[in-house]
């Protein structure tokens, strides 16, 4: 997503918006230097000219999103309770730390955050609709365990994948074929080692393989943005609480390991929305 450039541009955009028309601006000062004034209009003119493609994209896309957020019936309790995760995983207690961590991340504040938020909850539910996940496929992944220790092979094609499970069939050892192979240099120089990992760090295809992967076996080619994997999973750790204290997280991490690809998605809702920009000067703007 295009981010926005500065608060300040945003809010002055609004503003042109607003008073277009209005020839009150073209008078009004807000600057003078050695006598010399800079007035409103020119000001609104600058930052249209090196800010407004950014911006005008960025509230194209809050109307946009706002707009779906309210046909899939999205909350604002929804935005907190996504807020409170991200608290929760950075320890952020109080509010000031977590507004600090907001602009450690060039979030000028917890209204843009949670803007961005909504708008990942649209695709989210639009990525995953149609989905349908039964309580034995949560059962399974409960099953599966909490984490597992793999080690991986990651290869640029499926031939050379496959080259690389014939020589594993033929007796070959896994850690020197990734050492030999293996793109994935941080992993390679170990053996293909990735240690332990609980879902959510890895690829979705990735995670889904390793964590359904009997212990020792070894994978076939598995496809992901990166290449091909060939996986094989030392350990499993089982999970430490009830099916019934999980069973929720699970079912939505299956949701949205089915689900479309999120950029996809975006792509499409953009694509496929009625937008009409008026000014000439940013009517290439989804184009771009």
């Amino acid at each position: 997503m295009k981010k926005l450039i500065t608060a300040l541009a945003l809010t002055s955009l609004i503003a042109l918006t607003a008073c277009n028309g209005n020839g009150d601006i073209e008078g009004k000062v807000v600057a003078e230097v050695d006598g010399k004034v800079v007035t409103e209009a020119e000001f609104f003119e600058a930052l249209k000219e090196k800010h407004g493609e950014d911006v005008l994209y960025s509230l194209v896309q809050d109307k946009l999103f706002d707009t779906h957020a309210d046909r899939l019936n999205i909350t604002e309790d929804e935005v907190t309770a996504e807020l409170d995760k991200v608290r929760e995983a950075y320890e952020l207690e109080d509010d000031l730390a977590f507004l600090q961590f907001l602009q450690s991340q060039n979030f000028a504040g917890e209204a843009e955050f949670r803007s961005l938020v909504r708008q990942h909850l649209v695709v989210q539910k639009v990525a995953s609709e149609g989905v349908e996940i039964t309580e034995e496929d949560v059962r399974a992944e409960y099953e599966a365990g909490k984490e597992v220790t793999a080690s991986h092979i990651l290869v640029q094609d499926l031939e050379t994948a496959e080259e690389v499970i014939a020589k594993l069939e033929q007796g070959g050892d896994f850690a020197e074929l990734a050492e030999e192979y293996s793109m994935d240099t941080a992993s390679a120089v170990a053996g293909g080692s990735l240690g332990s990992f609980e879902r959510g760090r890895m690829v979705p295809e990735f995670e889904k393989a390793a964590f359904l992967l009997d212990i020792g076996v070894i994978s076939e080619p598995v496809q992901s943005q990166f290449g091909y994997h060939i996986i094989k999973v030392e350990e499993r750790k089982p999970f430490d609480v009830s099916f019934e204290e999980v069973a929720e997280e699970l079912e939505e991490l299956l949701a949205r390991r089915q689900a479309r690809p999120l950029q996809e998605v975006q792509k499409e809702l953009i694509d496929n929305a009625k937008i009409d920009i008026k000014d000439e000067k940013f009517k290439d703007l989804l184009n771009n």
